[in-house]
């Protein structure tokens, strides 16, 4: 019994000392599992700076992986808010971006087709070997998301036409064998791509070229407005698809015979910038149209 008591003394004591030095350490800021900092008692309201790096996803295994399958693999897409997560590619022989139309990442014929890259655009392992404007192409089967078929391929990028959506994933990852890479969005537009003054997929050499475009086609017919300053020094990722009902009621009865598109492009941002998990987008209410007041040209 007299062990068990100086047992006990021991333990309070050590709990003493313990809850001592408790309370005379550092208030504030802990850790988590994850060593990754919390809020502590004295700074609950702050707002912990995270910089592109630490979000943006790492898909180089993946990249890896398949291009021992398909050396035709370029990078992987990763767009938050929706279910694009997947491999892209580009065949090198490709001059009229129909090769990966209609097939399937094993190149046999598959109707839904997969993500694949503009013939135009400049590729490598990190951001070092980038173009001025890198287009991704992937179809979708309807605009519709009570329809069966959004979850195909680039359907869910419909959901970009909701202002609030938008607001709340205003971000792009685009992984390439090397280098995993973020990108803001600066437009989400309709276009007729075979308007030659609408060159949105192209890839000037002269990327002050490019940023004419940009300002004077793509940003006008924008749904909604960015209030970001555009550099001839920016790169740029444009993902494109099928539109068949488009604000205003339109439906297109023969969509095959249409070259109109639904677009995103978006910036490329330094690995080292803070992070905004949200973005404040408002409506363009000078949008441009054409003079039925749906289709902008």
């Amino acid at each position: 019994m007299i062990l068990k008591k100086k047992h006990l003394a021991l333990v309070l004591t050590l709990a003493l000392v313990v809850a001592l030095f408790a309370a005379c350490g550092p208030r504030g800021d802990t850790t988590d599992d994850n060593n990754e900092p919390t809020p502590g008692p004295d700074n609950g309201n702050l707002e912990f700076e995270r910089t592109f790096a630490d979000i943006t996803p790492d898909w180089s295994y993946e990249i890896e992986d398949r291009y021992s399958y398909n050396d035709h693999t370029v990078g992987w897409l990763d767009v938050p808010g929706t279910n694009i997560s997947d491999v892209v590619v580009r065949n090198p022989e490709d001059r009229n971006n129909l090769y990966y139309l209609r097939r399937n990442f094993q190149r046999e014929f598959y109707f839904n087709g997969i993500f694949y890259i503009d013939f135009r655009a400049d590729l490598g392992p990190t951001r070092d070997y980038l173009g001025v404007n890198t287009t991704i192409y992937g179809h979708a089967m309807t605009d519709d998301p009570e329809h069966p078929d959004f979850d195909i391929m680039f359907g869910q990028l419909h959901k970009f036409r909701d202002l609030d959506f938008t607001s709340q994933n205003p971000y792009i990852f685009f992984s390439l064998p090397e280098e995993n890479l973020a990108f803001e969005i600066i437009a989400i537009f309709y276009g007729n791509s075979d308007n030659p003054a609408f060159s949105y997929n192209d890839n000037p050499a002269n990327a002050e070229d490019f940023i004419h475009v940009i300002e004077e086609t793509v940003l006008p017919r924008s749904l909604f407005h960015y209030d970001g300053v555009l550099s001839p020094d920016d790169r740029f990722l444009t993902l494109s698809t099928c539109i068949y009902n488009p604000t205003g009621g339109v439906t297109l009865l023969h969509h095959s015979e249409t070259q109109y598109r639904f677009g995103i492009m978006a910036r490329l941002l330094d690995p080292d910038a803070p992070v905004r998990g949200y973005r404040e987008f408002a409506v363009n209410e000078e949008r441009i149209v054409d003079p039925d007041g749906h289709w902008p040209r």
